[in-house]
């Protein structure tokens, strides 16, 4: 825009005031505009500025020449006085260009202005914000994007790896328990009265024959099948897997809910299961107390059984008898997610269930429940072959 003024003369001695005022108003995205130059007394001009803005003004006096033009990045723009009459002018003071107004506009990712038009760049990470720029500079005002809102839902359904789930299911009323854990590679005690299978040395390949031999006797070929692992379903924000428990028929269902506390002293990781819930199936009766769930995982020790898996895995660190490797590691993860990866590797369904222990179960040791009994979902008949 250009506004031109009619010059009027005055008498040939005159006072020269020289005063620049450059105002910048800087727009997040950019902005062209133009600079113009008014003087009373002498010609007009006008200077493009880099960045939207409005400058000059009226000088009394003289033939006379000002300038004022906004610099690139919106700096508050630098006068120049150029006096062509009367004494020279020094120009006077240094324009600082008023105080750059903020329009609030939006930066993508807050790049620099470049005066003319503003380049955004993709430099933020996420949404990007809104950030308010002050006079061309790079952009501090706004919110800082860190990449929007992320909920993490666990991602796909696991087989049982390292998942995680950022919202619990509705609280379950029941009876008190505790979970402990072991992994003896026996064939299940209820594959002897009931359709559940067991598996060849292989730990996949199933067999249906109740008479065949346990792998924990001398000679035996029926072990305990790997994806009896436990895992995590991010379809319904809960775990399953299988147990030995005393106070039911074999196939009975029971759901799960941790109560953020241990049945044997403190430790961090029942407190960071605090309200997760799981659905087990009792597929062992065993020898155990009122209201302990002893979950299948593998590396969870071989408890009294000792000859099952030495028979089908080899010569491996299982850990301790009781406790097993979280037990060999004094409860620390770091060292239980590193045994994990170094027994069971090239064994993936094992590998699967050790580190649903170390994630999503975040390596608890015996945390406290609350279970009630509940009907078996598809998601743990359709590996064991029988409800309760």
């Amino acid at each position: 825009m250009r506004r031109l003024l009619q010059p009027t003369r005055l008498s040939p001695i005159v006072k020269w005031t020289s005063l620049a005022v450059g105002l910048l108003a800087a727009a997040g995205c950019g902005a062209s505009g133009a600079a113009t130059t008014v003087a009373e007394g002498g010609s007009v001009s006008s200077d493009a500025g880099g960045s939207s803005g409005a400058g000059g003004q009226v000088i009394n006096g003289g033939a006379s020449q000002v300038n004022t033009s906004i610099g690139n990045g919106g700096t508050g723009g630098v006068v120049i006085v150029v006096s062509t009459g009367g004494s020279n002018s020094a120009g006077g003071n240094r324009g600082t260009g008023g105080v750059p107004i903020s329009t609030g506009g939006k930066a993508n990712g807050g790049a620099l202005s470049t005066g003319g038009a503003r380049t955004g760049g993709n430099n933020a990470v996420g949404t990007g914000g809104n950030r308010v720029t002050t006079g061309g500079m790079p952009a501090t005002g706004g919110l800082l994007a860190t990449g929007g809102l992320r909920p993490n839902t666990g991602g796909s359904p696991a087989t049982g790896g390292t998942t995680s789930s950022s919202t619990l299911n509705p609280p379950i009323t029941g009876s008190d328990g505790y979970a402990t854990r072991y992994w003896d590679c026996c064939k299940p005690s209820c594959s002897w009265t009931t359709a559940l299978p067991s598996c060849q040395k292989d730990g996949t390949t199933r067999i249906s024959d109740r008479n065949a031999t346990s792998g924990c006797d001398n000679g035996g070929s029926a072990f305990e099948c790997f994806d009896f692992s436990p895992w995590y379903d991010a379809s319904t924000n809960l775990s399953y897997g299988f147990v030995a428990y005393n106070a039911a028929s074999c196939g009975a269902c029971y759901e799960l809910q941790f109560k953020g506390t241990s049945q044997y002293g403190v430790n961090n990781g029942a407190i960071n299961i605090k309200g997760k819930q799981m659905i087990v199936q009792a597929i062992n009766i065993g020898n155990i107390a009122a209201g302990q769930f002893d979950l299948l995982v593998p590396g969870g020790g071989i408890g009294a059984m000792p000859n099952g898996c030495p028979s089908q895995l080899g010569s491996i660190d299982l850990g301790a008898t009781n406790g097993g490797l979280l037990t060999e590691c004094n409860l620390d993860p770091t060292c239980m997610a590193n045994k994990c990866a170094s027994s069971f590797a090239g064994k993936a369904g094992l590998l699967a269930g050790c580190n649903w222990f170390t994630g999503w179960f975040s390596s608890a040791d015996n945390p406290q429940l609350i279970y009630k009994q509940v009907s078996c979902p598809s998601q743990i008949t359709s590996k064991s072959g029988i409800s309760g």
